[in-house]
């Protein structure tokens, strides 16, 4: 079976990684946090890099990371032991990255590793915490090589319910960036709507239950507004500057792409003043933050 590296153990790639030890693949994990590696390692019964040669014998990597640069960082950086992740790997190897990276750096790094022998697909997920556990994640997958899909693709099942090919490597990544961007929007626009109302005198659990009965619905309403907003959970697993990352990386694919992105620009702008005020918080504090400014 297929011997799997899985770097990154943060809020998805955590459950992710667990749904790859379920489905039986030998499995090796490596994480910022030697100690939360260690504690998955236990309870999958996996085993956890300690030195760049473990990578040796593995013929597929996972990455989860917050950003390209980490991505790049974990697989091209020098260990304590000397060389590199991608320099270990066999000839061969295939990179899965998971993570929301930026499309062009995602190219760069392909080109980087296939300098080593070893194959990129980019396979970013959407579909949040609750089916990482689940392993029901909907993933947008990029790849140049067909016999490296037929590597990544039994791994990336483990932990999803649907793959959507989407093209070259890079168009997974810039899929998901353009997702999210959607995502936020409807985040942005449901977050003033529900402002404007409370002004007006409606109930703001009201207004999402209409929304939910109504064209205004989308993931935000079912899942977003009422246990994080209205209730004030503000725990929807997903980090304001990550969010607001994508968005930027959907602002600069849309300038490239159609010379101007007026829609991407106000919401980027929104995200930029809550994060610059928030810092690293959850994202659906910057209602909060929203509400404040109206006052």
């Amino acid at each position: 079976m297929t011997r799997v590296a899985f770097i990154g153990l943060g809020t998805m790639g955590e459950p992710m990684s667990r749904n790859v030890a379920k489905a039986g693949f030998p499995l090796l994990l490596h994480d910022v946090d030697p100690a939360r590696a260690a504690r998955l390692a236990a309870e999958y019964g996996a085993s956890v890099a300690t030195a760049v040669s473990d990578f040796a014998e593995v013929d597929c990597v996972v990455t989860m990371l917050p950003t390209s640069a980490l991505v790049t960082s974990a697989l091209t950086g020098d260990w304590p032991d000397g060389g590199s992740v991608a320099g270990a790997l066999p000839e061969g190897a295939v990179v899965i990255d998971m993570s929301s990276s930026n499309p062009l750096e995602t190219k760069v790094l392909s080109e980087e590793l296939a300098g080593h022998g070893v194959r990129l697909v980019d396979a970013p997920v959407s579909g949040a915490v609750e089916r990482a556990r689940a392993g029901t994640l909907s993933i947008m997958l990029g790849a140049d090589d067909e016999d490296a899909v037929a590597v990544a693709v039994p791994v990336i099942e483990a932990m999803s319910e649907r793959i959507f090919r989407t093209g070259g490597v890079g168009t997974g990544h810039t899929m998901k960036a353009l997702n999210n961007y959607v995502a936020a929007a409807a985040y942005t626009a449901a977050s003033e709507a529900l402002l404007a109302g409370q002004r007006q005198g409606l109930d703001p659990q009201l207004m999402v239950d209409i929304l939910n009965a109504s064209t205004g619905q989308s993931f935000v309403t079912t899942h977003v507004l009422g246990p994080h907003v209205v209730q004030g959970l503000h725990a929807s697993g997903f980090a304001l500057p990550l969010m607001t990352k994508d968005v930027g990386i959907a602002k600069e694919v849309t300038h490239a792409a159609l010379g101007a992105a007026p829609v991407c620009d106000a919401v980027h702008g929104r995200l930029a003043d809550a994060l610059e005020a928030l810092g690293n918080v959850d994202r659906t504090l910057a209602f909060e933050h929203w509400k404040r400014r109206a006052e």
